[in-house]
């Protein structure tokens, strides 16, 4: 009986050890079965996100050869201001910055269709900017906006300044990132750019302009946006009233652009 009974304890003792066996050794087949496989499926949704963003911006699409369009929107140097020698009238450039930046971009990346719209105002400051980007800017669903206002902003306009008096620092600073915003919340590309310099004296303008330079590079900084600084473009015999570049040196500010944003050097 007591034989009996040890064999009994022994086969039970036995089986228990096999079951803790088995199982404890496909637990562990199972924890490496199943580690890897995480480890690879969170691999693809990240190599997956990278890709998207890449795909998507704008240079990805150059380098791809698909259709592009970008928006120029500023004021009257973005437009392309330049005055008739003879009769004094205001007319538009040949060669405004934006044309030229089509060209200069076609010619780096190969292929025509490239499309740089211009949107520039004369007169207008980061007040109008605002209130027209709907009808302006977004309605062209742009993959990138070129932002540039200041100039007026820092002089005033009879027309379309307050009073006719320099913009307030803290408003240019606040329209210029409601614009920000809401071209990033459609999802496009926006790159802001300094004024250039101006030696106009109304209202103080060539030494404060400044001021507002430092704002919008700060806000491009806060919204994490591309930022050219447009003072860097040099002015000496370049300008043609202490504001405007004469004819063909626009094509400075697409130089610019090119080098900063594009990489051509």
């Amino acid at each position: 009986m007591r034989k009996s009974q040890r064999m009994y304890l022994f086969n039970f003792i036995f089986i228990i050890i096999c079951v803790l066996m088995l199982f404890g050794g496909n637990g562990t087949d199972i924890n490496k079965t199943i580690e890897p496989l995480t480890i690879h499926q969170k691999s693809k949704a990240s190599s997956q996100e990278s890709k998207s963003s890449f795909e998507t911006s704008v240079i990805q699409k150059l380098k791809n050869k698909q259709p592009v369009t970008i928006v120029a929107y500023g004021d009257s140097i973005t437009w392309g201001y330049g005055r008739d020698a003879t009769r004094g009238n205001v007319r538009q450039v040949k060669n405004p910055y934006p044309k030229v930046l089509e060209k200069e971009l076609r010619k780096k990346y190969g292929y025509n269709n490239i499309t740089v719209i211009n949107k520039g105002h004369p007169g207008w400051t980061s007040i109008q900017a605002l209130e027209n980007i709907e009808e302006e800017v977004l309605i062209f669903s742009p993959d990138l906006v070129i932002s540039m206002f200041g100039i007026n902003d820092a002089r005033g306009h009879n027309k379309y300044s307050p009073n006719a008096l320099p913009v307030l620092i803290d408003q240019y600073k606040e329209n210029n990132r409601q614009l920000l915003q809401m071209i990033k919340e459609k999802g496009i590309e926006v790159v802001i750019i300094s004024s250039t310099t101006i030696t106009s004296k109304k209202n103080n303008a060539n030494k404060t302009q400044i001021h507002y330079t430092n704002t919008i590079k700060t806000l491009a900084q806060e919204e994490k946006v591309k930022y050219v600084n447009g003072t860097d473009i040099p002015i000496k015999g370049n300008l043609s009233d202490g504001i405007h570049f004469k004819g063909d040196q626009y094509a400075l500010i697409a130089d610019k652009i090119m080098v900063d944003i594009f990489g051509t050097y």
